[in-house]
């Protein structure tokens, strides 16, 4: 896993972040690999968290990985589900 700085994920004081489009991949269920970095389960939740804390979102982590997950089963056959964190909402692409 990519170690993350936070002065690389938080903007500096007085500007604003652009989306985050993220892309979570799972296989049979199971969330695998974050925008084609391999993880674990946890390592996915630690990174979605840092990347949801950044936009606003409290509990980023396990509602973007929930989030994708309900997509995941409705609408997904490929195991790739985008995801865009912005402005305190996460929403499906």
């Amino acid at each position: 896993m990519t170690a993350l700085v936070l002065a690389d994920i938080f903007p500096a004081e007085g500007e604003f972040l652009a989306p985050d489009e993220v892309v979570v991949t799972f296989d049979r269920g199971i969330p695998v690999a974050i925008d084609g970095e391999t993880v674990s389960v946890a390592e996915a939740r630690l990174m979605l968290s840092a990347r949801g804390e950044a936009q606003g979102i409290g509990r980023g982590g396990a509602l973007a990985l929930v989030t994708a997950y309900r997509a995941l089963e409705r609408d997904t056959v490929s195991g790739e589900v985008h995801l865009i964190l912005y402005d305190g909402r996460i929403r499906v692409a």
